[in-house]
């Protein structure tokens, strides 16, 4: 095992306090109690460590439990070949991971994956670990917003290994089901801890997707209001590149975990292939989800052309009465505005007012016309 580096503890020290310190104790306090009460120490510890950029737990052949809180703790549950462990890396550094190279002797590319780029969701198989990139939706703040976030992680037969530059809810909720009970948890194998990840991780797939289906409602309403704006093009836009985006992602995770239910890797146990395959059936029905609101979206759209076509016809409508009602007046204007002699003559003193009336009245009965055709 690797000396550990001065900045692996100040790291640490910035997030815990004194790492140093705290390990002896937790030394000193596991050398105390025997192999029956690790559950329920491992359980007070999580308390104290399940905020830290390493969270995880070791379970000992034993059946004995305690929590990785460190890069020193991850290299004593690496030398011991009998236990199984998840270890979880929020916010690494490169020194970090080049640490865990070192000490696990993981593929160098894979591990700069992590960190590094926006990859296609995939799997890639080694000789004692495959190493697989995933994408979650949502962070701590709002389960239903859609926020990709990457996963990495590596899983052996004894080990799991997930990095992440983000918070993910799913991890979190993982991490604090194992606070409650690692024993039981990694008793069914890594490979079961990296399910209930990638299984929650689909869920919030449907979260989002129900999420915008309901902001579809709020937009179809909107798009049936005679007096909609252009607006409303600018927000249906908006939601189709993310679900666009979002089938994107969902299409890809249903190939990558195709062959995992098929039972093509060693690391994933036969017991868990069908519930592999109910998470991607899980997302195929997503992606139809998706299909189907795109279509709706094409319904809004098409709401918002048939307003704006009603708009437009009402107000052509208005200026065709307007002008027809003034074409005759314009034409009684310009007959007597000739000095041609006609009746009643200009000298008379009611001409001007016989000719009004006269256009009043001309104007009154198409008015009268039009109203009974219901043109308006």
């Amino acid at each position: 095992m690797p000396e550990p580096r001065d900045v692996t503890h100040s790291n640490n020290a910035r997030r815990r306090g004194n790492p140093l310190v705290a390990g002896r104790a937790q030394e000193e306090l596991h050398r105390l109690v025997s192999a029956r009460d690790r559950v329920g120490l491992a359980q007070l510890e999580w308390r104290v460590y399940h905020c830290d950029m390493v969270a995880g737990f070791v379970r000992f052949r034993d059946g004995g439990c305690r929590p990785i809180a460190s890069v020193e703790d991850l290299g004593r549950a690496w030398t011991d070949q009998d236990a199984r462990f998840w270890v979880d890396f929020e916010e690494p550094t490169e020194a970090d991971l080049r640490e865990v190279r070192s000490l696990m002797g993981l593929d160098e590319a894979s591990l700069e994956d992590c960190l590094h780029g926006e990859q296609r969701p995939r799997i890639d198989e080694f000789d004692d670990y495959i190493f697989i990139v995933l994408y979650g939706l949502v962070g701590l703040d709002d389960p239903s917003e859609f926020n990709p976030r990457k996963l990495a992680a590596f899983c052996g037969t004894r080990f799991l290994m997930t990095v992440h530059r983000e918070p993910l809810r799913t991890v979190r909720t993982v991490l604090d089901r194992c606070g409650r009970n690692a024993s039981g948890v990694l008793a069914k194998g890594v490979d079961s801890v990296l399910y209930s990840i990638i299984d929650g991780m689909v869920d919030k797939y449907t979260l989002v997707a129900d999420r915008y289906e309901s902001q579809l409602e709020q937009l179809e309403e909107k798009s049936l209001d005679p007096t909609v704006d252009e607006q409303i093009l600018a927000d249906s836009g908006t939601v189709r590149r993310d679900l666009l985006h979002l089938r994107s992602l969902a299409t890809s995770q249903r190939e990558l975990l195709t062959p995992v239910a098929k039972g093509e890797y060693d690391y994933v146990s036969d017991s868990l292939e069908q519930r592999f395959g109910h998470v991607r059936d899980h997302l195929s029905q997503v992606i139809d989800l998706v299909d189907t609101l795109r279509e709706r979206l094409n319904g809004i759209r098409d709401n918002y052309h048939t307003a704006l076509a009603n708009r437009t016809n009402a107000i052509m409508k208005t200026l065709t009465i307007f002008a027809t009602i003034m074409l005759p007046l314009t034409f009684i204007a310009g007959l007597y505005g000739m000095n041609l002699p006609l009746w009643p003559p200009p000298e008379h003193p009611l001409s001007f007012w016989s000719v009004l009336v006269a256009m009043i009245a001309v104007a009154a009965v198409l008015l009268v016309y039009f109203r009974r055709k219901r043109w308006f």
